[in-house]
């Protein structure tokens, strides 16, 4: 938060669930456009509204590959439903690790090495376990703010091997929780979710001010990899934490 801008109230859509604002997040539409309305959707439940002769709404992923034919895309997951949500298709390398403790040093380590050694454009690196631990032991219990602290951990290993003067991070999630769950009961709670986002060209030291959602950081990302908004997004820029 001090190296970039920030946010601790960007807000989730409806359902509250993981499936559903991923594919938010990626696509930059809500749920009733994009049509994927369970927390395991794998495809869209419902027809997709849409406005070209695609049968999907495409992701970030996909309109990444458009733009950049030659990209190197890196994904890498725990959850295997994020396989078909980023659209696999139009990533380079598509890799799942064990949703453990061991599994996130590895998915870090193995994430920073291919970086480091091909240079992506674009990476998207997902880590599942914590989640786990909000539904086994309650959100902002004693095991999982310990588990919080290791994940902290794996992100600054990541980080600390990566960064460099050209590369902007986006650390964000897709919910948030209270009790075991993160159903609609306990609204406030389950909709509030953190972002930050630093690196080139992005203020330091800066709070967003304007109301944020998870479909914003597809039309960020998009400003950032040089890519075309679609018209029909209901999703917009953040543009005040560019310098």
């Amino acid at each position: 938060m001090d190296k970039g801008s920030w946010t601790l109230d960007k807000r989730c859509v409806f359902p509250t669930a993981s499936a559903i604002n991923w594919m938010s997040l990626f696509s930059g539409v809500a749920p009733e456009y994009h049509g994927y309305v369970r927390w395991n959707s794998r495809k869209p439940d419902v027809t997709p509204v849409w406005t070209d002769e695609r049968e999907e709404v495409p992701t970030i992923f996909r309109l990444e590959r458009e733009t950049h034919p030659e990209s190197d895309i890196l994904v890498t997951f725990q959850w295997d439903v994020i396989r078909s949500i980023v659209d696999s298709t139009a990533v380079t390398n598509c890799i799942q690790f064990p949703q453990t403790e061991e599994g996130d040093w590895e998915e870090s380590s193995w994430a920073a090495d291919y970086i480091k050694s091909h240079h992506p454009h674009f990476s998207f690196v997902y880590f599942g376990s914590l989640d786990a631990m909000g539904h086994q032991y309650g959100w902002e219990s004693d095991e999982y703010l310990t588990y919080a602290s290791h994940i902290d951990s794996v992100i600054k290993s990541l980080v600390e091997a990566v960064q460099d003067d050209d590369t902007v991070f986006v650390l964000t999630s897709d919910h948030g929780g209270h009790g075991h769950h993160h159903s609609s009961e306990y609204v406030d709670e389950t909709l509030r979710t953190p972002l930050v986002i630093w690196g080139k060209g992005i203020k330091k030291g800066h709070q967003i001010g304007a109301p944020t959602v998870g479909m914003d950081i597809t039309a960020t990302l998009a400003k950032l990899l040089g890519v075309e908004p679609l018209p029909h997004w209901t999703c917009r820029p953040i543009n005040e934490i560019f310098e």
